[in-house]
């Protein structure tokens, strides 16, 4: 009898013990802070970032259904805008000539042979000198040097092989402008209704009115011109039964007369 007794106190005493480290352990859990995520979970796995992509223009969508997608599309090649980057102003920068030359000869543009043989005069750089006459034989299979000259009297005949650009015709008038603004001005017109070859106009060296004209010059009997040799040159004039002879070596340094002859005004331009 007591021996059971003794057993279920053990048994009761066990089960107190286990009881109270049960309580122990809940009150514990309770007082602890949270888990905190960053210390519990793993890291974060680095993605790539995503690679940058060409956003294509896109148009209002219709009634119909959306908009086409707007093909992104590339700059062509244009002979008035290489035209005007040749050569457009005193102030033209070198690198932009040196540019448009080689693009130029990129693509070949024949066009460009009358701009860049009325540029030269212009150009104070070397660099851009020198390039434009690479580019020309490069355009024609000749090359005479920086010798303009030699340059037009071989293009001329062949203009239709080497007709400039559509905007050719305000790139000369503003060239010449550049020159004398009056020269530009009288020009101006032809822009759009002239029935002058532009590209046969040359600047002769002098502004406008630069040289000036004999304006109703004196006039001498023959046998009082003893300053002419027999064999010097004359424009000879004959209007309405009177006659008159212009010496060249006079008209040489005027180049233009104005005078009246057999009641009539006349203008000789030599």
């Amino acid at each position: 009898m007591l021996n059971k007794v003794s057993q279920l106190i053990r048994t009761i005493a066990y089960l107190l013990l286990l009881a109270g480290l049960l309580s122990l352990a809940c009150a514990r859990q309770a007082s602890a802070p949270p888990d905190d995520p960053a210390l519990t979970l793993p890291p974060p796995v680095p993605t790539a970032e995503p690679a940058a992509t060409a956003v294509r223009p896109t148009q209002q969508a219709t009634a119909s259904g959306p908009a086409p997608v707007a093909e992104p599309t590339a700059v062509s090649y244009d002979s008035n805008r290489t035209m005007f980057r040749i050569w457009h102003g005193l102030d033209h920068p070198s690198e932009t000539t040196l540019d448009a030359l080689a693009d130029t000869e990129k693509y070949l543009d024949k066009s460009q042979v009358i701009v860049i043989l009325e540029a030269l005069k212009f150009f104070r750089n070397l660099d851009a000198a020198r390039q434009s006459i690479k580019t020309l034989t490069a355009l024609t299979g000749q090359d005479f040097d920086l010798d303009r000259r030699l340059w037009r009297e071989w293009v001329g005949p062949r203009m239709d092989e080497y007709a400039p650009p559509s905007d050719y015709p305000r790139w000369k008038v503003d060239s010449l402008a550049v020159i004398d603004p009056a020269i530009g001005a009288i020009l101006e017109p032809g822009i759009t209704r002239s029935r002058v070859d532009l590209t046969e106009v040359v600047w002769g060296g002098v502004r406008l009115d630069g040289i000036p004209p004999l304006e109703q010059p004196p006039h001498i009997l023959p046998e009082q011109a003893t300053w002419l040799w027999p064999g010097d040159r004359v424009f000879g004039v004959s209007i309405n039964g009177e006659h008159r002879a212009y010496p060249l070596r006079i008209m040489n340094a005027h180049e233009l007369a104005n005078d009246v002859l057999g009641g009539e005004p006349i203008s000789l331009v030599y």
